[in-house]
C-alpha cells in the first residue's frame, strides 16, 4: 500500500507553512491487512510508540519494517524541521503498547482516531474508559460521523441535510401507510 504513496513530505506545498518544533508528538495512522495501526514518534520521551489496538504478536513480521520506514520519513523531514534543536534519533528506542485488545475485528480505526486525540505517549483515563464495549465504540464512530457532516466547513452539508430530512419523512410516510392498513 505505502509503496504506492510519496511519504515524502519535505516538497510538499501543504507542509511548508507547517511548524512543528514544538510538537512532542507525531501521528502517523497505518494500514496494512485491513487493520489499522498508529506509529507515534514521541520526542519527549525518545521513542518510536506502536499502538495497536489488537496486540499483533507477529509485529515484526508484518509491521516493523514498514513502520521503520515510515519513522526514517518523519525523521527526515524533522531533521529540516528542528534545525535549531538537537534531536538525538540514535537514541529512540521502539516501544509497542501492550494493554490493548479491541473486542471486534472492525473499531481499529476508531482506536487511531481516539489515540490520535488522547495519547500522551503513556496510557490514560481517557484512554481506558469502558472502550472495551461496542455500543460505546459506535456512539463514538456516531458521534464523529455527525461532527464530520454537521461541520460548517463541510462543502456538502446542505445537500446532506436535505437528503437526511427527505429520507426521514419517507420512513414516517412508510410508517403512516402501514399503521393504516
Amino acid at each position: 500500500y505505502y509503496n504506492k504513496v510519496d511519504l515524502d513530505i519535505t516538497n510538499k506545498e501543504w507542509a511548508k507553512n507547517l511548524n512543528f518544533t514544538e510538537c512532542n508528538l507525531w501521528f502517523f495512522p497505518y494500514y496494512n491487512n485491513k487493520h489499522y495501526i498508529m506509529i507515534c514518534v514521541n520526542i519527549k520521551a525518545e521513542r518510536f510508540e506502536v499502538l495497536d489496538s489488537l496486540r499483533h504478536k507477529d509485529f515484526e513480521k508484518t509491521y516493523k519494517s514498514m513502520a521503520e520506514r515510515v519513522v526514517q520519513y518523519a525523521i527526515n523531514y524533522m531533521k529540516t524541521q528542528f534545525a535549531d534543536k538537537t534531536v538525538r534519533w540514535e537514541r529512540f528506542s521502539w516501544f509497542k503498547l501492550e494493554k490493548v485488545t479491541q473486542p471486534d475485528q472492525i473499531s481499529c480505526g476508531m482506536y487511531v482516531i481516539r489515540w490520535m486525540r488522547h495519547w500522551e505517549g503513556k496510557y490514560n483515563s481517557a484512554l481506558t474508559k469502558d472502550w472495551k464495549r461496542i455500543d460505546l465504540i459506535n456512539e463514538e464512530r456516531e458521534c464523529l460521523m455527525l461532527d464530520i457532516i454537521l461541520d460548517e466547513e463541510n462543502l456538502e452539508r446542505e445537500r446532506i441535510m436535505k437528503e437526511a430530512t427527505k429520507y426521514c419523512n419517507m420512513k414516517n410516510k412508510k410508517k403512516e401507510l402501514k399503521g393504516r392498513k
